[in-house]
């Protein structure tokens, strides 16, 4: 069975509109932050609201292209790349081969249609574009309890579905209706391709179509009752639990290929490494934090209100931050580097994880926001001492390979 880009956004566009007013509902404006290591994306609201965050990829205006986070893992913790990994996995099955590209040139409007492909083989709904910097954006699916969805009614089915719609993202109806409701428990009995009925608990809607495009909706009778209904909404609950368990699989599958020999890409430069810019975006806290955007009043649903359909258009349009993202270090460490040609310019020294260091005052431990997020900081407390004898050449070769390939991966990455 192969599908297409579309297809896939076809499926999930009307149930990733139903999270993103959810998610508008949980951020009113809300600073947030991002930790890799924990992991978790944290909304600094009242009370604070975690959740988890799994990073697919970044989309760089200055380098112009789209990179998967799975295009060299062992840079994030294996659970935090598992959704793209996961959706990696699906486009090879389904032959889908923007899903499987690990970077692609930029288009207009190409990050959000990944993501929302992607919302349809991993079962995450909500995503948050979280500008980076320096025209990054990393592009982030987020899951928690406090995501969770009411029971599906008419009216709020015909507000998703109409909100929706005033994107144009959507092309095939048919498919766009039928998959939501299923995903969201409901009954669609098709009397033929031009006109089908939904029922939902408190009623039922028919739909006309025309040409794959909703034509016209109107009351209708429901067409099962009660029980039929908590039937259906199992089987959504276990469709999602069959994606979940894909993910955990996904998370394995990555740890395992982090661990695996790589082969040195072509496009990456021979001879000595160039020293490690790290962007913003992954960077300890500023002394001085950016501005927090001002507080957005509540809305009750969180469809009509321009403000609060966020984070489902183009970040373009509406600042994203302010926030920070950190990490520790994944295990693994790296091992001191060779002398290079000239001084690398000063830095500050990397202290020790949390709990084995002195606490500077009014700060964050800098290990626990490490300014990479990927093996340890050469020259760091965790790196192991360069040995005297035979064995020195050979761990320079090999710390220097490995530099070649981080510098390679977050220039990409990043848009460096």
């Amino acid at each position: 069975m192969t599908k297409t880009l579309q297809d896939l956004i076809d499926e999930s566009i009307f149930i990733s509109t139903e999270y993103q007013a959810r998610l508008a509902e949980l951020t009113q404006g809300a600073e947030w932050d991002v930790d890799f290591s924990a992991p978790a994306f944290t909304l600094q609201s009242e009370p604070p609201v975690r959740l988890t965050p799994y990073l697919l990829g970044t989309d760089s205006a200055s380098r112009g292209s789209w990179i998967w986070s799975w295009q060299e893992l062992g840079h994030f913790p294996a659970v935090v790349v598992s959704a793209a990994v996961q959706a990696r996995e699906a486009g090879e099955q389904l032959g889908v081969a923007e899903l499987t590209t690990d970077e692609l040139t930029a288009a207009e409007g190409l990050a959000r249609r990944l993501t929302l492909a992607a919302k349809a083989v991993t079962g995450v709904y909500a995503h948050y574009p979280a500008g980076a910097g320096g025209g990054v954006t990393a592009w982030l699916l987020l899951e928690g309890p406090e995501l969770e969805l009411p029971e599906l009614t008419v009216e709020r089915m015909m507000r998703v579905i109409a909100e929706a719609l005033t994107t144009d993202t959507a092309v095939d109806h048919n498919l766009a209706v039928d998959s939501y409701a299923k995903l969201r428990g409901a009954h669609v009995e098709w009397d033929t391709e031009a006109t089908c009925v939904v029922t939902v608990g408190d009623g039922a809607q028919r739909f006309w179509f025309d040409d794959h495009q909703i034509s016209g909706v109107e009351p209708a009778e429901p067409a099962v009752g009660p029980e039929v209904l908590a039937d259906l909404a199992a089987d959504a609950r276990e469709r999602a639990e069959a994606l979940r368990a894909q993910r955990r699989e996904a998370e394995t599958a990555a740890a395992r290929e982090e661990t695996a020999p790589r082969a040195p890409r072509a496009e990456e430069p021979a001879g000595e490494p160039e020293p490690l810019e790290v962007p913003g975006f992954v960077a300890e806290e500023p002394a001085e934090p950016a501005p927090a955007q001002p507080r957005e009043e509540p809305v009750a649903a969180g469809f009509d209100d321009d403000a609060d359909r966020p984070f489902d258009q183009e970040p373009s349009e509406r600042e994203v931050r302010p926030g920070r993202v950190s990490t520790t270090v994944v295990p693994e460490p790296v091992r001191e580097p060779a002398p290079a040609a000239e001084p690398a310019p000063a830095a500050e020294p990397v202290r020790e994880p949390a709990g084995e260091a002195e606490r500077a005052p009014e700060r964050e431990p800098v290990a626990e926001r490490e300014v990479v997020a990927g093996p340890a900081v050469p020259g760091g407390p965790s790196a192991e001492p360069v040995v005297e004898g035979a064995e020195e050449e050979e761990r320079e070769a090999e710390h220097a390979e490995q530099g070649e390939r981080k510098k390679g991966f977050f220039s990409r990455f990043f848009g460096l």
